[in-house]
């Protein structure tokens, strides 16, 4: 969830990009982690971020992967192993 905040100000437009920190997590709880239930787990988080967002803009919340060069948006979760 702390990582989520970090991406607020990009999916609501107060900034241009989502956060250095917040790519780099998102990027070593996926492919680092050892543990599948965390990659599908951090894999879920990304793709839905945006989900509960007050004034969110719909074209960066689709776009948060690409944005963060992580995975594809029609990349399936439960698939990560």
């Amino acid at each position: 969830k702390a990582l989520a905040k970090q991406c607020l100000d990009y999916l609501t437009k107060k900034s241009d990009a989502p956060s250095t920190s917040y790519c780099y997590g998102m990027k070593q709880i996926i492919f680092s982690s050892p543990m599948k239930e965390e990659k599908r787990a951090a894999c879920k988080c990304l793709k839905e971020s945006g989900s509960q967002v007050p004034n969110l803009d719909k074209d960066r919340d689709n776009n948060l992967c690409k944005e963060c060069k992580i995975m594809s948006n029609d990349l399936n979760c439960q698939k990560l192993d």
